[in-house]
């Protein structure tokens, strides 16, 4: 990548001038991360789905054995262990806790409407 770019910064050199070679080095390099972002955003997201899939199934077998939605010490668990590989991915600790509290509403909302979803097939 740094030969490509280095080759392509003395073309776009010898024949747009140097202002111009680097705003189309600028360019290019920000199209291909932004590329990447982009496709790193959908697998987020296509994660995060299945994290809710998982989370369901758990719903339904904690509905099933009548287990409470809320499991304070599993969350901490997985809470703690995150933080501790966020620190190593370089985030802080402040933005994963954010993030997995926000994530666990999130399977709480879901496990909770499969409660709901019982209740009223139970009444029929």
């Amino acid at each position: 990548m740094i030969k490509k770019t280095i080759c392509t910064v003395s073309i776009l050199c010898c024949f747009a001038g140097i202002t111009q070679a680097q705003e189309i080095v600028t360019k290019d390099t920000m199209t291909y991360y932004r590329g990447q972002i982009d496709t790193l955003d959908k697998q987020l997201i296509d994660l995060l789905g299945q994290r809710m899939k998982a989370a369901r199934a758990i719903g339904t077998y904690k509905i099933d054995h009548n287990i409470g939605v809320v499991q304070p010490i599993r969350f901490e668990k997985v809470l703690n262990g995150s933080i501790r590989r966020g620190k190593a991915q370089e985030l802080s600790e402040e933005f994963v806790r954010a993030l997995y509290n926000d994530i666990h509403k999130e399977s709480i909302r879901q496990e909770e409407l499969l409660q709901a979803e019982k209740k009223r097939a139970e009444k029929k």
